[in-house]
């Protein structure tokens, strides 16, 4: 019987997606004797020059980081082993291209990656950051330190993930080879080059790195000497146009020389970009990512869709007689994880961006290692009364944080409107010296009529800022009652758990999740369409098709703009069953009404828990702008 793939260990290789200099990623399929299990990426660190041995004993740190981190943007699923002295890498495969391929496609078509969807994909690679930074490894938390175009994806479907921690020290290995250095230098930062250690500021760095690549085309240089001033000249892909001040002062503070001049870690760096996302000048979606996507990789999305069948079809007697089993890294005890990781960016959704990069969970499991002992329902209730009154400060810290630059924000705005009234003012007493002619009397009343106006518009402003903090301060109300009734489900849950016989202290933990998680469905209750809260699903709803908003006539005259956030339940088949209105800038005109008619009939792919499709909420933001 002829094998019509090559294998890996126990991988079948489908088809290679990219090489590079850290070696080649795959498209396979995971098997065993019952057949194909599962397709994964698969990345095999076989590249000219790669340190083989150091990398294969960076897997065990890699393999424990991979079972306590989990979260939206970052590769699941991670088996790590090695192959003939060749070690790799596998984790669940989402369609996509890696950003690597997606800079060469980009070369190559001449089809230059849209601001709006470059500052996309930054936001996602650095979500998955930020989540990381709640893995504590050795008392310091997990940064990535071998940002590499080669080991982020970019979905299909608008998504950017994150894999390759706790292979980075060995990866930076590939500076000491001549011939590949300069290839990986353009995304690391100076004193990443010089000292050779991961750091959050060093991530930050790369995330500036590839950003200046989305928008230019090009990379930054090799030698960090030469990369001083290259802002000033940097103009945007095929426009001939220089970069916008916003994302050249996003770049520029993201890889300053000096780390200490640089945001202090990728969460803080999201903290900025979405201020830019979603600050008017910009109007990012997943939807319109995923048709760039399309657009670019339509050639290969069809090719691959056509061989899946196939593949999954795919007889592994072949490979079964030919190729033995992999050579399995030896577990390494650690800390069970204390759940998977979730994003609370739903409840207070554009109000407490920073939620979107914390990983919180709501229910202590019990531990995975035998060695590890079982707590008694009164630890159990302590340790969770602690963490939700962690989760409530947190709540209370960012409210406190947001309204904070809100009102900077409107003093600014107010100062500003101030010195427009008595400029007008001033005019407006020189004017009335003289009343000789018409036109004098004219430009009186334009002068008086806009004095008016800017002085409605400053009490229009005065009473906004006054109703946006009431909806902060309710929205921390809201959010602080259900964290009090998750606290007391979590205190029945723990009165209820059966004490079992403890076993001996286990050895002390290398790597720990800083945050702990609350009450879910056991595995075996999730039924398909069952409702799940979006704190606890695995994968959020997404985006498939949008439908237009039918603005009525008095909307499109009504000179407004500003933004309506919605959250919209979706069943397992992706359709809406229900919307409702978290914020709303405008509620006149017709506005709010329109847009939750639009979300009505949008289509999305389903939330999944456990592998299975269930309803659960999606959280939908509309910008509007009526001239």
């Amino acid at each position: 019987m002829t094998q019509r793939y090559r294998s890996f260990g126990s991988y079948i290789l489908f088809k290679e997606i990219h090489s590079d200099e850290i070696g080649h990623l795959y498209k396979a399929g995971e098997f065993d004797a019952s057949g194909i299990k599962r397709t994964t990426w698969l990345r095999v660190f076989d590249g000219d020059g790669v340190p083989a041995d150091d990398i294969t004993q960076a897997l065990d740190t890699a393999r424990q980081i991979g079972g306590v981190l989990q979260a939206a943007n970052v590769a699941s699923g991670g088996t790590f082993f090695a192959e003939d002295g060749v070690p790799a890498m596998a984790y669940d495969h989402l369609a996509g291209q890696p950003l690597a391929r997606l800079f060469e496609k980009v070369h190559e078509e001449g089809f230059p990656v849209p601001v709006d969807n470059a500052l996309l994909i930054m936001e996602k690679i650095a979500l998955g950051l930020a989540s990381a930074l709640t893995v504590d490894v050795g008392g310091l938390s997990l940064a990535h330190g071998f940002l590499h175009p080669g080991l982020i994806l970019v979905t299909n479907d608008g998504e950017g993930v994150v894999s390759g921690f706790g292979v980075a020290d060995a990866l930076l290995g590939l500076l000491d080879v001549p011939t590949i250095a300069d290839q990986v230098k353009p995304f690391l930062a100076p004193e990443v080059i010089f000292n050779r250690s991961a750091t959050k500021r060093g991530d930050v760095y790369s995330l500036g790195a590839m950003l200046y690549q989305l928008v230019t085309g090009s990379p930054l240089p090799a030698d960090p000497e030469a990369r001083e001033g290259i802002l000033d000249s940097a103009e945007l892909l095929y426009e001939d146009e220089p970069l916008p001040d916003d994302i050249k002062a996003l770049i520029s503070r993201c890889i300053a020389s000096r780390a200490e001049d640089r945001f202090s870690s990728a969460a803080d760096f999201k903290k900025d970009l979405d201020k830019l996302l979603y600050g008017g000048n910009y109007s990012p979606t997943t939807f319109n990512l995923a048709l760039f996507m399309d657009r670019l990789f339509r050639t290969d999305i069809e090719a691959d869709e056509k061989d899946s069948a196939a593949e999954s079809a795919v007889s592994v007697e072949p490979y079964l007689k030919s190729e033995p089993e992999p050579e399995m890294v030896e577990e390494v005890p650690v800390v069970a994880p204390s759940g998977g990781g979730k994003n609370l960016y739903y409840a207070i959704a554009a109000v407490l961006v920073l939620i979107a990069v914390g990983v919180i969970f709501i229910m202590m499991r019990g531990p995975s290692t035998p060695a590890t002992p079982e707590l008694t329902p009164e630890q159990v209730a302590a340790q969770r009364a602690a963490q939700e009154e962690t989760i409530r400060e947190l709540a209370a810290r960012l409210v406190e944080e947001k309204m904070q630059e809100q009102e900077a924000q409107i003093r600014i705005e107010l100062e500003a409107s101030q010195k427009r009234i008595e400029d007008l003012q001033k005019q407006l007493q020189k004017s009335t010296k003289s009343t000789s002619s018409a036109a004098d009397r004219k430009k009186q009343e334009d002068l008086q009529r806009r004095l008016e106006a800017e002085k409605e518009d400053r009490r229009r402003r005065q009473a906004a800022a006054e109703e946006e903090k009431r909806k902060l301060v309710e929205q921390a109300r809201i959010e602080a009652e259900e964290t009090a009734r998750r606290e007391a489900e979590a205190q029945a849950v723990a009165a209820a758990v059966k004490v079992q016989p403890t076993a001996a202290p286990p050895a002390t933990p290398t790597i720990a999740v800083a945050t702990t998680t609350g009450p879910e469905a056991p595995l075996a209750t999730i039924t398909e369409n069952q409702f799940v809260d979006p704190t606890e699903v695995d994968t959020l709803p997404a985006i498939i098709k949008e439908a237009p908003v039918d603005w009525p006539r008095s909307a499109k005259k009504s000179r407004r703009q500003g933004m309506i956030i919605l959250r919209a339940t979706v069943d397992a088949r992706g359709r809406v069953e229900a919307v409702e209105i978290l914020r709303a800038d405008e509620t006149g005109f017709g506005i709010p009404e329109a847009v939750m008619d639009s979300v009505r009939g949008y289509l999305f792919k389903p939330g999944t828990k456990n592998g299975v499709k269930i309803k659960t909420h999606a959280t939908v933001t509309k910008r509007y702008v009526f001239r």
